[in-house]
C-alpha cells in the first residue's frame, strides 16, 4: 500500500470524526507494519483541519528525477556489465542498480541478486561436474581442488 492510498484512509477517518489515536489503532489493526507513523497522521490530521482535501503530493521545488529514464539505465546495465568493479557511488545510479536492475556489490563487483533460469542451469551443472569429481577422487582419499580440476 502507498502513501496516497494511506492519506485516503487518514482523510475518511478525519471525516467521520475520528482523531489520531483512533486512526493510528484501526490502522495498525488491519495493516501492521506498514503504517506511517504517528507523527506522520498527525500532520495529515492537521493539514485535513486547516481544509486541505487532496491526498496527492505537493509540488516540490527541485530538480526533476530525469536519470531514472530507460535510456539511461540501459545505459548503466551495459556499463556495469562490461567493467564490475566500475565506481559508481551515485545516490540515483545506486537506485537504478539495486531496484530496477536487482544488482547487488558483492567483493567490490556489481552481481544480479536474482539469477536468470540460464544461470541457474549453469550452476547445477557445475556443481554435478564438481560432484563427479569428488566421487571420481574419494576413494585415494585426495580432495581435488575445483580450479585445479576445471
Amino acid at each position: 500500500m502507498d502513501q496516497k492510498q494511506f492519506r485516503v484512509l487518514i482523510l475518511h477517518y478525519f471525516l467521520i470524526g475520528k482523531n489520531t489515536v483512533q486512526a493510528k489503532q484501526w490502522l495498525e489493526k488491519y495493516y501492521r507494519d506498514l503504517v506511517p507513523s504517528e507523527t506522520t497522521i498527525k500532520r495529515w490530521f492537521a493539514d485535513f483541519k486547516r481544509g486541505r482535501r487532496d491526498t496527492d503530493d505537493a509540488e516540490r521545488n527541485g530538480r526533476p528525477n530525469e536519470v531514472v529514464a530507460p535510456e539511461n539505465i540501459e545505459k548503466i546495465r551495459k556499463i556495469v556489465l562490461n567493467d564490475r568493479k566500475a565506481r559508481i557511488s551515485k545516490e540515483r545510479v545506486d537506485f537504478i542498480l539495486y531496484e530496477l536492475l536487482t544488482l547487488t556489490k558483492l567483493c567490490s563487483k556489481w552481481v544480479p541478486r536474482l539469477f536468470t533460469v540460464d544461470q541457474k542451469q549453469e550452476r547445477v551443472d557445475d556443481s554435478e561436474q564438481c560432484l563427479a569429481i569428488f566421487k571420481r577422487n574419494q576413494p585415494t582419499g585426495m580432495f581435488m581442488s575445483i580450479c585445479d580440476s576445471v
